[in-house]
């Protein structure tokens, strides 16, 4: 298959396609900006028998994320940036699965939920959000942005996970106008984050329904 036959959605600066990620990734050029917002299985442990994608029981997804990084950084220029949310328990792993595909760990930042979740000693209220880069990060200008942002929750959303477009925002308002490319869109926060910033964007979302909500939203 081609490109083109992914195609589901295509406007100005707007490409949505409807795939496996790893079927469309090595068809895309190039980017400034990979958001990886992975699939909620990855994950080492159930929580309380759960096998929703909540949590996730084996970590089954690691070699779909590990591609993922090795697609990335191939598409990345040099001084792209790829945002990589993650929980904390999978951080060690995850920058090592980074390092290993030659990403640059050049960040991270602490999304401050105000809400807090499951847990025993104590329960999270933050996700880490490690940010690779392609060499040295390539910056708009050097204000002292904290790497720290507080942000609610989206709660009872379209999609069990969405996301604010405010959280990719604050990473995508920190470089030049570029391509910016999310292979796990859901239903596109990263879109109205990336157009908000005079970015270019490319979406894939294996999901058709998903793949929907995105294009309304686009045209809101």
């Amino acid at each position: 298959m081609s490109l083109r036959d992914y195609l589901f959605h295509e406007e100005p600066g707007i490409q949505l396609y409807c795939g496996d990620a790893l079927d469309v990734l090595p068809m895309l050029a190039s980017a400034g900006a990979v958001i990886l917002d992975p699939p909620y299985s990855f994950e080492s442990l159930s929580v309380r028998g759960r096998d929703d994608g909540a949590a996730g029981t084996s970590g089954a997804p690691v070699r779909l994320f590990h591609q993922a990084l090795v697609e990335t950084y191939r598409l990345l220029d040099d001084g792209g940036i790829a945002p990589i949310l993650c929980g904390w328990r999978r951080m060690p792993d995850v920058a090592y699965l980074a390092g290993l595909a030659g990403l640059r760990l050049s960040a991270c930042v602490a999304w401050v939920k105000g809400t807090v979740g499951t847990g025993g000693l104590f329960r999270s209220a933050w996700d880490p959000i490690l940010v690779g880069t392609k060499g040295s990060p390539r910056l708009i200008d050097k204000a002292a942005v904290p790497n720290v942002i507080t942000l609610s929750p989206i709660m009872r959303g379209e999609h069990p996970y969405e996301k604010p477009p405010q959280l990719w925002a604050h990473f995508l308002r920190r470089i030049p106008p570029c391509v910016v490319v999310d292979p796990f869109t859901g239903t596109g926060a990263s879109a109205t984050a990336a157009r908000r910033h005079g970015h270019s964007w490319i979406g894939i979302e294996v999901e058709p329904k998903y793949c929907e909500i995105a294009v309304k939203r686009l045209r809101q």
